[in-house]
């Protein structure tokens, strides 16, 4: 049973309390080198120090970071928290400029980028730091990093204030109630770019659940994969400060390869793996990950997209197959509620659902204004003590009020079944209308994808004269003919789809494009319609 933690904490002070009771001793295991817990803390009170005293960063203040997973990352996050200053996270792929009006948006005093990031010597409009990923690697990792990436970000080395430089230790700050504590970047609901704040109380209470989503006694887990970006909601609360909260080691990856990520998984004997689906797809590829033993993998979580039965299915194949009791469970959430908020588990688990509500979460389906029973479709509202403090600088808000509950109106289609399982059917944004009928990409992926060949696929509208829009299916299906393939997936689509959400138009693609996080770039394809 996990130690409760005081509600007013702050991300940094939840870490002293080793809630898991735990005496797992590595924190961290990145690329060949391992921190101890006590290391990281030490690591964490020594940065906090020097960026009060050299950039006189305190409560209140606000520092951005642009970078992806490493022990860098990790320590300037929990330095931050604990000088009482708010954290924007943003894509470590973002322009200069886009970083630029980030950090202008934030009211950043302090920028921390990564040394492979393409700006040069750019001006942010604040001291920014560089860091050297390769100074937390092992030998053998250091030399393939420095060796395969090209240094392009250049200035002030962040490394530098790691190192004690006698500074007067100072207490945790606390921090105000509702002030922000993290800044997260989100399409909103409505797929708007939106800058989303939560505070401290929802990373620590969603942390606090993780005995409600995982199989077996906690004492069980040593080690999680930690690959999702800690600018995705996800990667930073369940991957890292979970991790740090439980006392469990965090595998970092610092961005996704199959080939070296199954031997990680493997190595690490990491028990939890979280992904979206293209992740597990290429692992699935990997002999390292499908021939080797997985009996040390006892959870696998899978979200950020539609998720197709059949990669579920042979997931769980080849978990079985290398000795492993874990099955792959699908959840749902979203920045609005720092990430998941519904899940399958092994407890409560329905096939093609998108999981049961956590505590604290209920859910209603709605449609013009009118709550829907069971099995009808209509927009997903979400009750949840989960919920972020808004959009920074904006007074859009997608809450409503209901009989006193405060809903938060997702922009997704859905529908419940009497059991209290969600079912996703589409992004509202990204419904089409085929003669003002509405068809679901995601139905039409699932379809597709339903044939063999067919490794990815994405559905996009494009304009018709006649029906105002028709479907375009972008598909990826190496080595298959192109014309036996299009008429396997016209079949699976008639045979399953209404008409009207049958494609007009199948384009084969090599690659579909992908952002860093494996989820398929929509966007592009729209625009490309």
């Amino acid at each position: 049973m996990m130690r409760s933690l005081p509600e007013n904490c702050s991300m940094y002070e939840a870490l002293l309390y080793n809630i898991s009771g735990s005496t797992v001793r590595t924190a961290v295991s990145f690329y060949g080198k391992k921190y101890s817990f006590d290391e990281v803390f030490r690591l964490i009170d020594t940065l906090a120090d020097n960026l009060a005293a050299e950039f006189l960063i305190g409560k209140g203040d606000t520092v951005t970071l642009c970078i992806p997973n490493s022990p860098a990352a990790l320590f300037c996050f929990y330095a931050a928290n604990k000088l009482g200053a708010a954290v924007n996270l943003v894509h470590p792929f973002i322009p200069p400029e886009t970083l630029r009006e980030s950090v202008r948006r934030t009211g950043s005093k302090l920028a921390l980028v990564y040394d492979v990031y393409r700006c040069g010597r750019a001006d942010f409009g604040v001291p920014t730091l560089v860091s050297d990923s390769a100074y937390y690697m092992g030998g053998a990792g250091k030399l393939y990093y420095r060796l395969t990436q090209k240094r392009a970000a250049f200035g002030e080395p962040f490394e530098k204030y790691l190192k004690d430089r006698k500074n007067p230790r100072r207490p945790a700050a606390k921090f105000a109630p509702g002030a922000a504590a993290v800044y997260l970047a989100s399409g909103g609901t409505t797929g708007e770019p939106k800058i989303i704040a939560h505070d401290n109380a929802v990373f620590n209470r969603l942390c606090a659940k993780a005995e409600e989503f995982l199989s077996e006694p906690i004492d069980r887990y040593t080690a999680l994969y930690n690959v999702l970006p800690i600018f995705h909601g996800f990667g930073l609360c369940i991957n890292m400060h979970m991790c740090m909260l439980m006392r469990r080691t965090n595998i970092m990856c610092i961005r996704f390869d199959a080939k070296m990520s199954a031997a990680q998984i493997v190595r690490g004997k990491a028990n939890i793996l979280t992904g979206v689906p293209t992740m597990y797809r290429k692992l699935l590829g990997e002999k390292a990950f499908t021939e080797a033993d997985l009996s040390h993998i006892r959870d696998v979580y899978v979200g950020g997209d539609s998720v197709p039965q059949p990669l579920i299915d042979e997931f769980n194949a080849v978990l079985r197959r290398g000795g492993s009791s874990a099955r792959m469970y699908v959840g749902y959430g979203l920045t609005e509620t720092v990430t998941v908020c519904l899940v399958n588990t092994l407890r409560h688990h329905r096939e093609n659902s998108i999981g049961y509500p956590l505590s604290g979460t209920r859910v209603k389906i709605f449609k013009e204004g009118k709550e829907l029973p069971a099995g009808e479709v209509g927009e997903i509202y979400l009750d949840s003590d989960q919920f972020m403090l808004g959009y920074l600088g904006e007074e859009h808000s997608p809450f409503v009020e209901l009989d006193g509950v405060k809903w938060l109106k997702t922009g997704d289609y859905g529908w419940l079944d009497e059991d209290g399982f969600l079912y996703f059917k589409q992004r509202i944004k990204n419904m089409i209308k085929v003669s003002g009928v509405p068809v679901y990409p995601s139905e039409i992926e699932s379809a597709a994808m339903s044939v063999a060949a067919v490794q990815k696929a994405c559905a996009v509208g494009i304009p018709d004269p006649v029906r105002g829009q028709v479907v375009r299916l972008f598909v990826e299906a190496p080595g298959a003919d192109p014309e036996a393939c299009r008429a396997d997936i016209l079949e699976a689509c008639r045979r399953s789809l209404i008409a009207y959400a049958v494609p007009r138009e199948i384009v084969f693609e090599e690659h579909l494009p992908v952002n860093l996080i494996g989820k398929i770039d929509r966007k592009k394809l729209e625009e490309r319609a």
